[in-house]
């Protein structure tokens, strides 16, 4: 069972806190009903914040790298984009199977 979320603290995504469910109608749901959600564990909350932070340090250490300074600064958002696209899991498609 799917249970709702209402991203609270400041940025909308600080903690996880309890929130009321809803009856079918009352918030536009077209999935019907939500149930009562008690909101996330400390221990949840905890590693949420660890994972955000590793995400900025990671961040930030690509984005001060040195080697962009050895990138002309009119190529530098599409070798980021390159960067990304070959960092992603390769697609299967139906004939590789």
């Amino acid at each position: 069972m799917s249970q709702g979320v209402h991203l609270g603290g400041e940025g909308g995504l600080g903690h996880v806190e309890p929130m009321q469910g809803w009856a079918r109608g009352e918030r536009f749901s077209h999935r019907g009903d939500g149930p009562d959600s008690p909101g996330w564990t400390d221990e949840q909350k905890e590693r949420a914040e660890r994972m955000r932070q590793e995400l900025r340090d990671l961040s930030a250490a690509l984005v001060d790298h040195p080697y962009w300074a050895t990138v002309a600064r009119e190529d530098v958002v599409a070798a980021r984009m390159l960067l990304k696209k070959q960092t992603r899991p390769a697609e299967v498609t139906p004939d590789a199977a």
